[in-house]
C-alpha cells in the first residue's frame, strides 16, 4: 500500500533545481537536430507558464478549501520556475538565445482555448463548489504524469549527457508533484459520484495535452510526435492507464483521441540520428 502524501515532508524537501555541478561548456559539443531544439523550446514555454496558470487558479472559488493546497502550490510554482530556467540556460549554452521577453510573448499569444479555460475555472468552481477542487486535482494529475513520461522520452531520444542529468533531476520533482495531485484527486473522486461526473465532463470538454494553450497546437503536435510517436507509440497508453486507475475515470482515452484526431504518427528517423543510423545498418545488412 502506498504511503499517504505528507505535506510537511514535501515542504521540508523542496528546493530549487540544483545545477551547480553542470558543465555548461559541454552542452554544444553534442549536436541536436532542429526537431529536438524545437521540442526543447516547447518544454521551456510549458515549464515557464505555471505563473499564468496559477494566476487564473486564484480567481476560482474553493481554491483555499483544501488545507494542503496553499503550501503545495507555493512549492510547485517555485520548483517549476527553475525547471523553465534550466531549459533556458541549456538552450543558451547550446547557442540558441532566448529573448528576455519570451514569457510576455507566449502569454499574449496564448490560444483562445487557454483563455476559455481561465474563465472556465471560475465558472465551474461557482456552479459545482464541491466538485471543483477535484477538477483541479485531476488536471494536475494527468499533466504531471504526462510531463514525467515526456522527460523520460526526452532522455531516451536526444541522448545528450548534460540534458539527461538535468531531466533526471527535474523528473524527481515532477514525480512528487504527481503524487500530491493523484492522492487528492483519488480521495475526492472516491467520495462522490457527482464529482466523478463533473470531472469526466470537464475533461471531455476542455482537456488538451500539457503545454497546449501557451503554445500553438502545431507545437504541441510536434512535441507529442517527437516524444511519444503519437498513436504509433506506447507512452500515450501508459499515461491513459494511470488515469484509468482513478475512480470514475475507467473510460479515459482522451490522449489517444487527440493523437488520432490530429494525425500524430511515428516520428521520422531523421529526427533522431541514432535511430536513423540503426535503420541504415539494418537496410545495409539486408542487402
Amino acid at each position: 500500500m502506498a504511503e499517504p502524501f505528507n505535506i510537511d515532508r514535501f515542504m521540508d524537501s523542496s528546493n530549487k533545481l540544483d545545477l551547480s555541478d553542470i558543465n555548461w561548456d559541454e552542452v554544444p559539443r553534442h549536436p541536436l537536430t532542429p526537431e529536438a531544439i524545437r521540442t526543447l523550446r516547447y518544454f521551456l514555454t510549458t515549464e515557464s507558464s505555471t505563473f499564468f496558470y496559477t494566476r487564473a487558479l486564484m480567481t476560482a472559488q474553493g481554491t483555499f478549501e483544501e488545507p494542503e493546497f496553499a503550501p503545495f502550490i507555493c512549492v510547485w510554482m517555485y520548483e517549476e520556475e527553475f525547471h523553465g530556467r534550466a531549459f533556458r540556460r541549456f538552450l543558451e549554452a547550446y547557442g540558441k538565445p532566448v529573448d528576455q521577453a519570451y514569457r510576455q510573448g507566449f502569454f499574449k499569444a496564448r490560444t483562445a482555448g487557454e483563455r476559455f479555460d481561465e474563465i472556465g475555472q471560475t465558472v465551474i468552481s461557482r456552479l459545482f463548489p464541491e466538485a471543483w477542487p477535484a477538477v483541479h486535482m485531476i488536471w494536475g494529475t494527468v499533466q504531471e504524469i504526462t510531463t514525467y513520461y515526456a522527460y523520460q522520452c526526452l532522455i531516451e531520444r536526444i541522448r545528450h549527457p548534460v540534458l539527461s542529468v538535468i531531466c533526471q533531476r527535474i523528473m524527481k520533482q515532477e514525480l512528487r508533484h504527481y503524487a500530491f495531485y493523484r492522492e487528492h484527486a483519488k480521495r475526492r473522486l472516491a467520495a462522490s459520484r457527482l464529482t466523478q461526473q463533473v470531472v469526466s465532463r470537464a475533461l471531455k470538454l476542455a482537456w488538451t495535452p500539457v503545454g497546449e494553450g501557451m503554445s500553438p497546437r502545431e507545437e504541441s503536435v510536434h512535441a507529442i510526435r517527437f516524444l511519444f510517436d503519437g498513436s504509433d507509440g506506447t507512452e500515450i497508453e501508459r499515461v491513459e492507464q494511470k488515469m484509468r486507475e482513478l475512480p470514475g475515470l475507467e473510460w479515459f482515452d482522451l490522449f489517444t483521441k487527440y493523437a488520432v484526431d490530429n494525425g500524430i504518427r511515428r516520428a521520422p528517423a531523421s529526427w533522431f540520428p541514432d535511430r536513423a543510423a540503426s535503420q541504415t545498418e539494418v537496410t545495409t545488412a539486408a542487402v
